[in-house]
């Protein structure tokens, strides 16, 4: 009884993680998707207000360094006041201040260094 159970634990630790992908919805107006998590990227498309889009990650920034740091998880964590993006799955990116979901903040893993932890 107990081996179909230590087969199944063997499969599920050996099966790639899914990327988590979570459903936001525009609020910013016509928003530019850029090649890149940057202004400087080509804008590549355009997508409509409270169009529903699909999220798999975001930049994140230290808030205690203007220059931003690697993170525990092996992150890059932007400075402080940089600007945050999210990437839509084969599409490119949007800033993260004209989109709202739920879960956005758990899309990338979190950061547990610096003062506090």
């Amino acid at each position: 009884m107990r081996q179909p159970l230590i087969i199944a634990a063997l499969l599920l630790a050996t099966t790639p993680a899914m990327a988590l992908t979570i459903t936001a919805r525009v609020s910013g107006g016509n928003i530019a998707i850029h090649a890149g998590p940057h202004d400087s990227y080509a804008i590549v498309g355009r997508v409509a207000d409270g169009t529903e889009i699909p999220i798999d990650e975001c930049t994140q920034v230290d808030g205690d360094s203007p220059y931003g740091t690697l993170g525990d998880a092996g992150y890059p964590l932007w400075g402080r006041n940089a600007t945050q993006w999210c990437h839509i799955p084969d599409a490119g990116w949007v800033r993260r201040n004209e989109i709202v979901g739920r879960g956005l903040v758990n899309v990338t893993p979190p950061d547990f260094a610096g003062a506090g932890w």
